[in-house]
C-alpha cells in the first residue's frame, strides 16, 4: 500500500482529500503549516521544517494541495509568489532527493486566463494566465512537467474548476459552502452570488476533488501530465432555481458580475482515462438537505 503525503490537509481541498484516503484506509501523512488533530504541522516555506518531513518518513506520491487562495495573493503577491511558487519548488525539490515516484500538484483551471470563458476548453489549449495565482500556479506546472520529461519524477497538475461544498473557510467566495450549509434550515436566508444570470460556471463538489486527486496518486500509471477536473456547467441562474428547488426556505440573489468568472473546464480526458463519473449537482445539494 504506497504511502502518501498531503500537503495543506487543513484546507478545503485538503481536508476532503484526506477524508477520501482515510475512508478508503489508505496509508498517508497529512501536513499543513496550522496542525490540528491529525494533521502534523509543517511550513513548507522553512527548509528545517520541509527536511523534517522526508527524514522522519518515506513517501510514494505527494499531493501538493497547499498554497495562497486568489483572493489573498491578488492582496499580497509576494507571499503568493514565496508560497505558490517558492514553496512548490522546494518540496518538489525534496521529493526529487528523496526518491519520490509521483507528484500530484493541486493547480487550477485559472492558468487558462480568459479563454474558455464562454464553452468548457480542454487541456489542449494554451495556459495563459491573467493574474498572480494562475500564473504561479502554470509556473510550478511548466516546471513539474520539464522535470518530468527528464525522468526525474512523475509529475502531474489536476487543474481544478470551481469548487463548491460545506466547510471552506477564509475564502472570498463564501457562496461555494453556502449553497450547502444554508440547506434544510427551516428558516429564510438568502445567498449572494457574484454573477448575472447567464454567466457560466464549471461547478465540482470538493469532495470529488478528493477522489480525483487520491485516483491519481494510486494509478498504476498516468498517460498525461495535465488534467482538468470534471465538473458540471450550469449558469447561475439555473443554479438559482435548483437551490430554491432543492430549499424554498433560501432565495439565491444575484449581484451581478463583481469578477471575471472563471474559464471553463472539460473534464473529459480524466473522465475517460479514470473511467470518473461526478454525481451532479442537484444530487449533492438533496443529500445535504436531507441530512444523509
Amino acid at each position: 500500500m504506497p504511502r502518501i503525503l498531503v500537503t495543506g490537509a487543513a484546507g478545503f481541498i485538503g481536508r476532503a482529500t484526506s477524508q477520501a484516503l482515510r475512508g478508503a484506509n489508505r496509508d498517508y501523512l497529512a501536513a499543513d503549516k496550522s496542525s490540528s488533530g491529525p494533521v502534523v504541522a509543517c511550513d513548507l516555506e522553512d527548509p528545517a521544517s520541509l527536511k523534517s518531513l522526508f527524514t522522519a518518513d518515506r513517501f510514494d506520491a505527494i499531493i501538493h494541495l497547499a498554497a495562497v487562495l486568489p483572493g489573498a495573493a491578488s492582496v499580497d503577491p509576494f507571499k503568493a509568489a514565496r508560497v505558490n511558487v517558492g514553496a512548490s519548488l522546494a518540496l518538489l525539490d525534496a521529493a526529487m532527493a528523496s526518491g519520490v515516484p509521483r507528484f500530484i500538484f493541486g493547480s487550477s483551471t485559472s492558468v487558462y486566463g480568459s479563454a474558455g470563458l464562454n464553452s468548457p476548453i480542454s487541456e489542449e489549449m494554451p495556459a495563459s494566465p491573467c493574474d498572480v495565482y494562475g500564473g504561479a500556479k502554470r509556473f510550478v506546472e511548466i516546471v513539474g512537467v520539464n522535470l518530468h520529461q527528464q525522468g526525474k519524477i512523475e509529475f502531474v497538475s489536476l487543474r481544478i474548476a470551481t469548487v463548491v461544498g460545506p466547510g471552506a473557510r477564509h475564502t472570498s467566495s463564501p457562496w461555494r459552502s453556502e449553497i450547502f450549509e444554508k440547506l434544510g434550515s427551516r428558516t429564510r436566508q438568502a445567498i449572494s452570488l457574484p454573477y448575472s444570470i447567464e454567466d457560466p460556471l464549471t461547478v465540482v463538489h470538493v469532495d470529488d476533488v478528493g477522489c480525483m486527486l487520491v485516483r491519481l496518486a494510486e494509478a498504476k500509471s498516468v498517460r498525461e501530465t495535465v488534467y482538468n477536473t470534471p465538473a458540471e456547467l450550469i449558469s447561475a441562474g439555473d443554479l438559482k432555481r435548483l437551490i430554491e428547488k432543492v430549499d424554498p426556505q433560501i432565495e439565491v440573489q444575484l449581484a451581478g458580475r463583481s469578477r471575471p468568472p472563471a474559464p471553463l473546464a472539460d473534464g473529459v480526458r480524466f473522465a475517460k482515462e479514470f473511467g470518473f463519473e461526478i454525481p451532479s449537482l442537484e444530487s449533492k445539494l438533496k443529500k445535504h438537505a436531507s441530512g444523509s
